[in-house]
């Protein structure tokens, strides 16, 4: 869990973006990601929407980060 720009493959395909270069996690490349984000249309630092948001391997958990993890371990403690 952590910001936008952190996992934002923007860092690193978009020149013209103004993260380009940073460091980023490439959690683009894993076989599946979940990003949790409180609504669609935020942007962060880089002020443009996180490019993973729209990738295949992607899906997207609405809400408050921590109600949700909370949520999900609820669920999985009581499976």
């Amino acid at each position: 869990i952590g910001a936008s720009d952190t996992v934002s493959s923007a860092a690193e395909d978009d020149p013209n973006c103004s993260i380009y270069g940073m460091p980023v996690l490439r959690v683009w490349k894993s076989g599946q990601v979940f990003v949790l984000k409180r609504s669609i249309g935020n942007t962060g630092y880089a002020g443009m929407q996180n490019p993973i948001l729209f990738k295949d391997n992607t899906d997207v958990l609405l809400g408050d980060a921590k109600e949700t993890c909370e949520a999900l371990r609820n669920a999985i403690d009581s499976s």
